[in-house]
């Protein structure tokens, strides 16, 4: 065990063939009010387009012709179709002035292995809310408050379940059954403003749902596997600080 066989080594190899195609069409609608009122409306529309082809071959030493490895090679499409419409308004009333807006979307995806013919569609609907507010006090200082919420689609590397290969002990695979990220986010900050630049801070804090996390399984004859999963919560606070200056 652990010395050499005299056998001749296995070769192996891979490619990868990727295509994508996306569509979008977009509409929009602005109408002032006043000085300072504005409400806008809009709708869009996108259709994205991916196939890939995925080949693991192992060269026959006998006849040196290359064969392709079952279970490691697969065909996969995705296809997905967003439909949206969002709405805003926002105007100011002496200092203060404020923002809202909400967006609603339809997402309709299917994903297809063709090896293993596993067929995954998905579909659900969604609403983005928006608030943005703000106050000038004297002396050109500022606090804004805003609050969005906003999604996170997996890539298609991670929702591909043959993406990769490079060591057979060791593998990595997508998850075509993964579920988008969503995430709240707080914020509060100051900015001052001078005649040739200005300096804002804020404090932040996110909170994300089905966040996505690589999970590493250990299989009976000793090798693992990787594979992303919608598993945790995440919780994110920090600062923020950014200066602008313009010399001329």
């Amino acid at each position: 065990e652990g010395l050499p066989t005299g056998q001749a080594d296995d070769l192996q190899r891979s490619s990868n063939d990727e295509g994508e195609r996306q569509t979008i069409f977009q509409m929009d609608y602005v109408q002032p009010f006043g000085k300072e009122g504005k409400f806008e409306a809009g709708l869009r529309s996108s259709f994205r387009r991916i196939k890939n082809n995925y080949l693991v071959e192992q060269l026959n030493q006998t006849n040196d012709e290359w064969n392709s490895l079952e279970g490691l090679s697969n065909r996969f499409s995705y296809d997905e179709d967003i439909y949206a419409a969002y709405t805003s308004y926002g105007n100011k009333i002496g200092n203060f002035s404020y923002q809202g807006g909400l967006r609603a979307e339809y997402t309709d995806i299917i994903t297809n292995s063709r090896e293993t013919n596993q067929i995954i569609p998905k579909d659900y609907i969604n609403f983005f809310p928006s608030v943005n507010l703000a106050y000038d006090f004297p002396g050109a200082n500022a606090i804004q408050l805003s609050y969005s919420r906003r999604i996170v689609r997996p890539r298609f590397r991670l929702l591909n379940p043959f993406s990769s290969f490079s060591d057979d002990r060791n593998l990595r695979v997508g998850n075509p059954d993964l579920d988008p990220e969503f995430t709240d986010s707080y914020e509060l900050g100051h900015i001052k403003y001078w005649d040739k630049g200005s300096f804002g801070s804020a404090i932040f804090y996110r909170y994300s749902t089905d966040v996505i996390e690589r999970i590493r399984v250990v299989n009976l004859d000793g090798t693992t596997v990787r594979k992303p999963q919608n598993l945790a919560t995440r919780n994110e606070y920090g600062f923020e600080f950014i200066a602008s200056y313009n010399p001329t």
